[in-house]
């Protein structure tokens, strides 16, 4: 899963989850938003306006039936809707979170039901774009998935029906412990060191700015742990981290460097996971930690949407970082295969016609035989990453034993960018061996049916499709796959 030189290494994948990403963006995040837009008026949780609970005159209704003798109804908020919401909705849906409104009472919960019902029917929350297909079964459960069983979705829609009764309290299920957004036991905490303002600027709202952030660590560390702290939950949309092990970005002024696009701003920075609101610290396997050489920087590419509201400031985000000065069993590090990454394309140069909906790109990657610490190779972790013209992304291995998908994200969208985590020990993770072929299939719709198409032209001040290449600006795709693996020992 990596080129023999060792500079090509990219160190792990500490990637956080996110429960939920419920600001601007294409479609189906727009779509999947907390509250919906018939009933409110807006999905955004970026404070451009306030969420108000939606009515009864909306095209969903609020609730059906009647409360008469509620104490009695199942399925009731005490004993059956309250638990699951605690489990998959308040990394988000809480007092003072990133959602719009929050789901942490049944008198908060009560004029949501319908809404929540559809949603949660629909798949669109809680969000996850990790999924199961006709093509991908992928080879163990992903870690922190919050989506609900069939029964579970039937539930919401029974309780909305029968009107959302309370029930007792007096019978109520035990709650589970709500998902913590906090890293244990932190070793470092490190944030930007110049303030941002964000603001509407025109018809745009959604802006790339790097912060160089120094870990200050004057000899080698074994990272196992981040986190990202948003300094301002309004305007933090999501987070790319990046490693600069030359600490090249150490001569930005003030450490930043505005509109960057959606790369790390320096050509030779290593992609190591990416962030959403709602995002759950992220660590790796028990056994397994990352190297972060001495002086190294590390990079946050932040998307900003301004909430067209007035100016906001960012001064605080950074992230929360566990290491220790001792390597673990397992060294990881992350392979990033595809454009720009290793790996040779099965169709030539990246170029997606304009005009075109479904065009296809593939790359493929054959683990190499002349590294002995290749032995015994984990994957426990994978990353896809497209831009706005992508709609489809598959990643799966090829070998003696047939095929085996290792992640499908079929509804992409470039403001859901996240690692999925395998669900299991290290040694029980999927393995990979010389001659292994990793194969990447990217599908892209370059046409004004796609919204991130629009998206991006409006960006660009444009009203037609483009062709487009490969590269990291707003008129520019990539089909990249990044791949977190663990050896035993160290290379």
């Amino acid at each position: 899963m990596v080129s023999v030189s060792r500079g090509s290494l990219l160190l792990t994948s500490l990637v956080l989850v996110a429960c939920g990403d419920s600001q601007g963006s294409t479609d189906t995040a727009a779509t999947a938003a907390e509250s919906t837009g018939e009933a409110t008026g807006t999905s955004e949780a970026s404070g451009s306006e306030t969420t108000s609970a939606p009515t009864t005159t909306g095209t969903v209704p609020t609730t059906g039936g009647t409360t008469e003798g509620a104490e009695d109804l199942r399925p009731n908020w005490h004993q059956d809707i309250a638990p699951l919401v605690t489990a998959s909705c308040q990394s988000c849906h809480v007092p003072g979170g990133i959602a719009p409104f929050a789901l942490t009472t049944y008198e908060e919960a009560k004029p949501w039901a319908g809404v929540m019902a559809t949603d949660v029917a629909q798949g669109l929350m809680p969000p996850w774009h990790a999924l199961e297909t006709d093509v991908c079964q992928p080879p163990l459960p992903y870690l922190h998935d919050p989506r609900l069983s069939d029964d579970q979705k039937a539930m919401f829609q029974d309780w909305a029906d029968l009107g959302a009764p309370e029930g007792d309290p007096a019978l109520a299920a035990p709650l589970p412990p709500p998902p913590s957004l906090d890293l244990e036991n932190p070793t470092k905490s490190i944030t930007m060191t110049t303030p941002l303002t964000v603001d509407k600027v025109g018809n745009t709202l959604d802006f790339f700015h790097c912060l160089s952030l120094d870990p200050g660590n004057a000899a080698p560390v074994y990272v196992d742990g981040i986190q990202v702290l948003a300094g301002n939950p309004k305007i933090v949309h999501h987070v790319l981290i990046y490693v600069d092990a030359g600490a090249d970005s150490a001569s930005w002024p003030g450490g930043v460097k505005q509109n960057c696009g959606g790369g790390a701003g320096i050509g030779n920075a290593q992609l190591i996971g990416g962030w959403v609101p709602g995002g759950m610290p992220m660590v790796a396997p028990a056994g397994v930690s990352t190297e972060l050489p001495a002086g190294a920087r590390l990079i946050l590419n932040v998307h900003y949407h301004a909430t067209g509201g007035g100016p906001e400031e960012d001064s605080a985000t950074g992230l929360a970082l566990r290491w220790s000065d001792t390597a673990a069993q397992w060294s990881t590090f992350f392979t990033l295969i595809g454009a720009p990454g290793v790996g040779e394309s099965l169709h030539g140069p990246l170029m997606i016609p304009a005009g075109e909906e479904a065009h296809v790109e593939e790359y493929e990657y054959i683990v190499p035989d002349n590294i002995p610490a290749l032995a015994d190779v984990r994957v426990w972790t994978v990353l896809n990453h497209m831009h706005k013209v992508g709609v489809d992304m598959r990643v799966w291995v090829e070998n003696g034993s047939g095929e085996t998908c290792l992640l499908h994200t079929p509804q992409w969208d470039f403001n859901w960018q996240r690692s999925y985590q395998y669900d299991a020990p290290i040694t029980e993770s999927f393995r990979v061996r010389a001659g292994d072929r990793v194969r990447l299939r990217c599908v892209y719709n370059n046409t004004m049916s796609n919204p991130g198409v629009v998206e991006m032209l409006a960006e660009a001040g444009l009203d037609a499709p483009v062709d487009v290449g490969l590269g990291e600006g707003t008129l520019d795709e990539m089909c990249l796959t990044g791949v977190g693996v663990a050896i035993k020992g160290s290379l």
